[in-house]
């Protein structure tokens, strides 16, 4: 009786641990034991050595395409005291676009604007006023304006020449004093094997608030004797990069 009671105990004791075997009939216990792992597990020379393939292909950025000065423009419109639209153009633009291994999904691109001696309203004294107390530009060394493009999501990330699509650019906009992240509804076609064309959208806005120039705002309305101008000024804009 005790040698069974003894051999059940074992085989319970067994079956709890997990392991399959059986306990010997004789009930003399048996160490437990893992079965040996596969040698690719354990063994060094079996693991897998690190190799420059696996590794991700470096990106293709491709060479920096500049802007072209014909075909690319920017214009804005500003309301002031309430009723009249004040139009003009932004006209000393320079830029570069990159499209790594022709995806527009990983395109990275910054268009700099001159303010001195780049504002034209058709109206020479309000160009200065805008220039010199808006902008805050005296001469060729003053801030560049800034759009830095972060990324752009489109339908068609890779075209061919003379394909279109369309998506948003999510830029950020800097006027020498601070920056502000905005999506620009843009309409991206290739020209040539080497050269893009960025069309902004209808409705694109640029908040003088959020870009931190109220108080430059306030200084021009002051000395033009407006009553006041509308803190959206709207923007509109095409730009060619590339040969």
């Amino acid at each position: 009786m005790k040698k069974l009671t003894l051999a059940l105990a074992l085989f319970l004791a067994a079956c709890s641990s997990g392991e399959s075997s059986p306990t010997p009939v004789d009930g003399s216990a048996q160490p437990v034991t893992e079965a040996p792992k596969e040698a690719s597990d354990e063994s060094p020379q079996n693991a897998e050595a690190p190799s420059e393939a696996a590794e991700s292909e470096p990106v293709n950025a491709g060479p920096a395409m500049s802007l072209q000065a014909e075909g690319s423009a920017l214009s804005f419109i500003a309301r002031k005291n309430d009723e009249a639209d004040v139009p003009g153009k932004l006209t000393n633009l320079m830029g570069t676009l990159q499209v790594p291994d022709g995806d527009l999904s990983k395109a990275a691109g910054t268009i700099e604007i001159g303010w001195f001696g780049g504002v034209d309203t058709a109206n020479p004294a309000r160009d200065s006023n805008l220039t010199t107390i808006f902008f805050g530009a005296l001469d060729d060394l003053a801030p560049k304006g800034q759009v830095s493009l972060n990324s752009l999501k489109v339908k068609t990330p890779t075209l061919d020449v003379g394909q279109s699509t369309v998506g948003n650019a999510f830029v950020d906009v800097g006027a020498g004093v601070s920056m502000t992240g905005i999506a620009v509804p843009v309409t991206v076609t290739r020209n040539a094997e080497s050269q893009y064309t960025f069309a902004l959208g209808e409705g694109v806005e640029v908040s003088i608030e959020k870009l931190g120039m109220n108080d430059r705002k306030a200084t021009l309305m002051q000395v033009c004797q407006h009553k006041s101008v509308s803190d959206a000024v709207r923007m509109a804009g095409t730009f060619v990069f590339g040969q």
